[in-house]
This record gives structure tokens, sequence and C-alpha cells, in this order.
């Protein structure tokens, strides 16, 4: 029966593709109905399910309206959009003339077409196949004869249909924020249900209305990703989350809330996969919360994902395996772990998954491991440990600084046209191979009113944020700068000036090691930061003070080189330039 309905939907997959000169006509008369009627109606998959649904209870109207209104279907919301739906006079126009449509081309359109604008509206995240299948995998239905599979804020039902022709004997529910793919994914768990009349199914519905105490061997969630009081305003109240003895940030925070209320669904023996971002692994608001899953042995696997694996976010995202009675959890890096495409990439889930069975690849850190690093759940964190074994923590040996914190609008107030001595330094200027602050405006301190570190000497500057960029400044004279508040100001503690130069510690980290040692602990979305605290504890190797010097010599021996090479240039430009002038100076 598996193979069979396996080979059903492959077939109509198939010929869906091998139909879309077909396909786009049938959407131009669609289109051309719906647009006529200036309303704003659901696309074609939901069109020719309709039609679908209506040749199967004999084109009757009658007894579409009282399949749509059964007690089969629990749904209300569903129910009650449809049966209005196909009450409109045109809707049931289009539905009867176009009902000499073949079942298997309804079919393919109803189950495979998908507008691409589902995929830009707010907790859309089914539009990469290869995630899905990732996702699919870990959840791991195949072991299972039966399974109860909750599907947490489910999209237009791609993996639904994925599960349902891997899993016969699946008992599916599923809940839907968005209405309109709410409507797309009913209606597609309606029309396996009849290729596949052994699916059951406890509908799609909002997650108030699951029942109370049923528990499901299987989850498979995506978060709305945003912390907002709106987002939590469909699921329970926080007590209901009580059994779980987990607690929450004080904060509005959605995405954890919801997968708290999964993981509040699942059964003792079962497994449940959730999606979440940077800053829910790492942020200090809910560090309370991811401790409480650590100790009590919730999260068995966490999985860095490469990025760009959706075409309208950049946004990083992990793969967390959550379950009961772990002792620590697995950490695996798979950020390199795919193929490039044109607008996103691909995961190569085969390497993830041999990748996640392999002790050298994927660490496993204890209880107290975690512990130890405040409970920060970032992959990197555990995977990328440092090689330097000799070490001293840079907050040891320097003096560091935050830059001036200030809006753009109070910047405006402060700067001045008046040479007061003191420039502001924007990140820009320190955004080539050296700072240079020529540029860099003047601002009127005594306007300032608030504590600030002025820059009066050789200073390493490092980026507080992504792609923390290391640089010297090199004060001329009496200069006097002010850091942005995205920069850090670093300088050698005097004890230590004999041991170490500043200008060798820039260096260390723009190499590959140092730079590693600033991905364990950067955090963030679109945007990484790192954390002063984070900073100090960055190690520094104990090398000679001689081989230092010989490194920055013979370094800044090169710079001068591509000074000088780059003025040549510039130079030679300018003479092509004036060649050419004078040639055509007709």
């Amino acid at each position: 029966m598996e193979d069979l309905l396996k080979k059903t939907l492959m077939n109509l997959k198939k010929m869906y593709f091998n139909s879309q000169d077909k396909v786009r006509e049938f959407k131009r008369d669609w289109d051309d109905v719906r647009f006529t009627n200036g309303r704003k109606r659901h696309d074609i998959n939901v069109t020719a399910a309709l039609i679908y649904l209506y040749k199967h209870y004999d084109m009757d109207f009658g007894s579409l309206d009282n399949f749509l209104g059964s007690g089969k279907i629990n749904n209300p919301g569903f129910q009650n959009t449809m049966k209005a739906y196909i009450h409109e006079e045109y809707i049931r126009k289009f539905i009867s003339h176009n009902a000499h449509y073949v079942d298997d081309f309804l079919l393919g359109i109803a189950l495979f077409y998908d507008e691409q604008k589902l995929y830009r509206e707010d907790g859309a995240r089914e539009d990469n196949e290869s995630l899905n299948n990732l996702l699919e995998e870990l959840v791991d239905c195949n072991s299972l004869k039966e399974c109860s599979f909750l599907q947490g804020n489910a999209n237009p039902g791609r993996i639904l249909v994925d599960m349902a022709s891997r899993m016969p004997s699946l008992n599916y529910t599923a809940y839907a924020i968005h209405p309109d793919l709410m409507v797309v994914l009913q209606l597609r768990l309606l029309l396996l249900q009849i290729i596949q009349q052994d699916m059951k199914s406890g509908g799609v519905i909002q997650p108030k209305d699951i029942v109370e105490n049923q528990l499901f061997d299987r989850i498979l969630t995506m978060p709305l990703w945003r912390p907002s009081s709106k987002a939590m305003e469909y699921f329970p109240e926080r007590t209901s989350l009580s059994k779980l003895d987990v607690p929450e940030s004080k904060i509005a925070d959605g995405e954890w809330h919801e997968i708290l209320f999964n993981l509040s669904l699942l059964d003792r023996n079962g497994k449940m996969v959730t999606l979440i971002t940077n800053s829910t692994l790492a942020n200090n608001l809910s560090v309370k919360t991811r401790q409480a899953l650590v100790e009590k042995g919730y999260i068995e696997s966490i999985i860095e994902l490469p990025d760009r694996l959706l075409e309208n976010t950049g946004i990083e995202l992990y793969a967390v395996v959550l379950s009961y009675g772990n002792k620590g959890v697995k950490f695996l890096d798979a950020s390199q772990a795919y193929t490039e495409q044109r607008r996103r990439k691909d995961i190569e889930v085969a390497t993830v998954l041999e990748d996640l069975a392999n002790p050298e690849i994927c660490r496993f850190e204890s209880i107290e491991s975690i512990a130890r690093e405040g409970y920060n759940l970032l992959p990197k964190r555990y995977t990328l440990k440092t090689n330097v074994i000799d070490g001293i923590p840079l907050g040891e040996i320097c003096n560091i600084s935050r830059g001036l914190v200030i809006s753009s609008k109070e910047l405006d107030d402060f700067v001045t046209d008046v040479d007061t001595g003191v420039r502001y330094l924007y990140t820009k200027d320190a955004d080539g191979d050296a700072v240079d602050y020529s540029q860099s405006p003047f601002i009127d301190v005594e306007k300032l009113k608030r504590k600030f570190t002025l820059l009066d000497n050789d200073t390493w500057l490092l980026g507080r944020t992504s792609p923390f960029r290391s640089n010297m400044l090199y004060v001329e004279g009496n200069d006097k700068l002010i850091a942005n508040g995205n920069q850090f100001s670093i300088t050698i503690l005097p004890k230590y000036k004999n041991q170490y130069l500043l200008p060798y510690l820039a260096l260390y980290f723009n190499s590959k090691a140092g730079r590693e040692q600033i991905e364990r602990f950067a955090v963030g979305q679109l945007i990484k930061s790192l954390s002063l605290k984070d900073l100090k504890t960055l190690q520094i190797p104990k090398v000679s003070i001689e081989r230092q010097r010989e490194v920055v010599n013979r370094i800044q021996m090169i710079e001068t080189q591509i000074k000088t090479i780059k003025e040549e240039l510039k130079t030679l430009n300018g003479q092509k330039e004036l060649i050419v002038e004078e040639e055509f100076n007709w």
C-alpha cells in the first residue's frame, strides 16, 4: 500500500510538471475570471481541488456543500470559508465549465502548484525541497509502523505530501496561522485521504483547538521567528506549559513559546524537530529556558544549516531535535554542506546525516560542559574549539572599550564644521586595509554629556558586528578620535607592553585561527555581533616579543610596497585617461 501511494504521488507530480503549458492555460482562464470579478480569490491549486471534489461528489454542488460541512472535517474556519466560496455564482460556473479536465491533471495542480507569494508571507517556509527532506529525515517517522504526526505552523503542504507518501498509516494533525495557507493545506489533506483512505487526520486547526492531553509520536514545527505578543496570541497561556517545568523569558518571546507549546504535546517516546534562528540559541533573555531544556534532557541535537536556504531571507537557520532523557547534546556545524543554486543554497542531506552519525565530526557535549559555556547553544561554540593551547585571555592583557553608542539623529546635533580637535570615526573609515580618518567629521565633545573614550594613541579597532574587521588606528600628532558604537577600541595594558605588540594582535584576529575564535561567540540573525564579555575571553597565543616584531615588520614592509604600487597605479591610470581625452578632444 505504501509503495502504491508513493507511486501514485510520483506519477501525479511527473504529469504535473510535464503539463506546464496546459497548467498555464488553466491559470490564464482562472485569472481572467477572478480579476474580472474584481476580488482577491484563491489561486488555481484551490480551484483545481474544488473541481476534483465537485466531480468526486457526482458534479452536484449540494453534495459538495454537504461534504464541506460534514463532521469529517475538523476545521470550522475552513468549512465556513469554502461553503461561502462555492456559493458564489461565478465560482460555480467556472467549476462546472471546467469539469472536463481529467482527475490526474486536477490532482497534480491541487497537490503541487504553489503561487510564489505564498513564500513571502509570515510563516511560509516549505519552498526548499532539500530543507524539507532533511527535516523529514530528522523527525524519523520511517522507524514507526503507525505515526501520529503534528505539523506546527504548517504551510502549503509539501511536507504533508512527502510524509503521506512515506507513511500511509499516518494520523496527521496541523495548525496553520495564515488563513490562505490553511485552506491550501486542508484541501490537500482531504485529497490525500481520498487517495489513501487509511489515512487519518485530526484536522488543520488553530493551536488552542488541539485536544488537551493529546500527545503525538512525531512533531515538526517551524515557529514564526517573531518575538512578539501578537504571535503568542494564537497559543494557550503560559500556564498550560507548566508540566514541562521550563521557565520562559519575561518578555513576549513568541518563538520559544511556540516551541514549548509543541514540546508539551510530545509523547514520552516521541521525537520533535524545530527550525529556529541564531539569537534564540544564544540571547541572554532566554538563557533560563535553554538551561532548563538542557538540564532536563529535552534537547537531543542541534545542527547549524547553510545560509540562504530560503530565497527571500538570509536568516541563518538551525535544526533542533528534541526528545526525552538525553544526557547531553550533539552539535553539528553543517553550514558548508550545500550545493550552490542561482538564488539560494541546497542542503547536501546525505552528508549532513552521515556527519551527524560520525562522532569525529559531530561533537557530543555533556550538560556540565554546556553549563560552562553559559547555556549558549550555537554549534560553533563547541565545534570550533580554539587551537591556542597555552594562551592568555584578551581581557587580561588589554584595556577594551566599546565606542560611543549614539543614534544618527543625535550624532547630527554633535557633528560640527569647526575644528574641535576631535574626530568621530564611522565604521566605513575602518573598512579598508587601514583606518583612514582624514575625512571623518569633527565632533563637539562639550555637547555629548556622556562617557566616551578618547583615542589619542595608536589603537587596535575591532568591529563589534560582522564582518568583524580588525585594523590598526595610527594616530598622528595631536589628533584625537572617538570610535563609534560598532567598534571596540583596544590597547595593551602597561605591564604587558613589553610582551605583546598591538599590531600583532590585530593581525592574529585577521587570521583563520583568530576568526574562528570570533565565530564561536558571534550571535545574531542577519547581522552577527560580539559581546564585550565574550571578546575578553578570546585566547591570545603566547609568542615571543622578538617573533612578534619580526612578523609585524615584514607585514609593514609589504604594506608600504602595496601603498607605493597603488600610488604608481593611480598615476598610470591618470596618464592613460589624459592620453584618451587629448586624442579624442574634437
